[in-house]
């Protein structure tokens, strides 16, 4: 079966399975695009992106427009005469004109079950949700937000330990095979993609710092789900003696003294870690970072401050 003359456009972690899946396999990937370099970590030094690194190290051409809509970058792609546009956490909104460059048009890889999820964050919001299980899912692109039609949808499940970051590993590593095989399915030209149905359609929005603050009045459950689907960004916050205390790792607790404290007292300590009260009940937190510190276990945390009986997030 012949291959097809592509080219992947794709920023993060993410996108680097499919990136390789790709280079590996009998089609043509004549050029990769992503985001200019950028500055970070402690010394703001100006660094590539994930798939930069990948293409380089295979030998692929990089392309990274400040806008890929702009007129020259379009030249630029029609002159590749590309099939096909790949598409995987990219960072940037596609023109019509661009939609309609390749042969086949673009395809998107989507880390959700479309179509539920359309949005920046659904692996977040499906932990947050309390699914059982996601995936992924390739798309015909088109101008509405994650509408197109689906190619193939490939599934996982979601642990009751999964964070945002173990589930972002699953579906990455997924990604690659079900890409492949979807490709297959375009080349062979024998099905088509299935529309979505547009009624079952759930939406997440792009996550912000503050989302992470955690309401102690909540239900237990909403906070734990909150810990692990903010785990590691944007994170989730509380306050200690009005400075910011992140919570990493918490597990449900029985306690009988919840009942009748202000929802955010800290119940007790042990070696397994601080017991604090929420609206319905009680979490042990395991594991924490305090500002301008390192993560560290909530037990030794315990012993070198007066945190037992103090209420945590009087204050933002």
């Amino acid at each position: 079966m012949k291959g097809l003359r592509l080219a992947y456009a794709g920023t993060p972690e993410f996108a680097v399975p499919a990136l390789q899946a790709l280079a590996n396999s009998r089609h043509h990937l004549d050029l990769v695009i992503t985001q200019p370099d950028r500055r970070a970590g402690r010394g703001r030094k100006l660094t590539a992106s994930p798939v930069k690194q990948v293409a380089e190290s295979e030998n692929i051409p990089v392309l990274q427009p400040d806008d890929i809509n702009l007129p020259e970058i379009l030249v630029k792609l029609r002159d590749l005469q590309l099939e096909l546009l790949v598409v995987a956490a990219f960072g940037q909104l596609f023109s019509a004109e661009l939609l309609a460059l390749p042969k086949l048009g673009c395809v998107n890889i989507h880390a959700s079950l479309l179509p539920q999820w359309r949005g920046a964050s659904p692996i977040q919001h499906a932990i947050l949700s309390g699914d059982t299980q996601s995936g992924v899912s390739i798309m015909q692109m088109v101008q509405r937000m994650d509408a197109g039609d689906i190619w193939l949808k490939r599934k996982c499940k979601i642990s009751s330990l999964d964070t945002a970051q173990s589930l972002h590993d699953k579906l990455a590593a997924l990604s690659g095979e079900a890409l492949l095989k979807a490709l297959d399915l375009i080349c062979e030209g024998k099905v088509t993609a299935q529309p979505q149905s547009d009624a079952r359609a759930s939406y997440c929005t792009k996550l912000k710092k503050q989302d992470g603050w955690i309401n102690w009045r909540e239900k237990t459950i909403t906070i734990l789900r909150k810990i692990r689907a903010f785990t590691p960004w944007p994170g989730t916050y509380t306050t200690f003696n009005g400075r910011r205390l992140a919570i990493t790792r918490a597990v449900s607790e029985l306690s009988k003294d919840s009942a009748d404290v202000e929802p955010g007292t800290v119940l007790g300590s042990d070696k397994t870690g601080l017991v604090v009260a929420t609206g319905d009940g009680a979490i042990r937190i395991q594991e924490l970072k305090p500002a301008g510190g390192r993560v560290m276990d909530a037990a030794s945390f315990a012993n070198s401050n007066r945190i037992v009986e103090t209420v945590l997030g009087l204050s933002k």
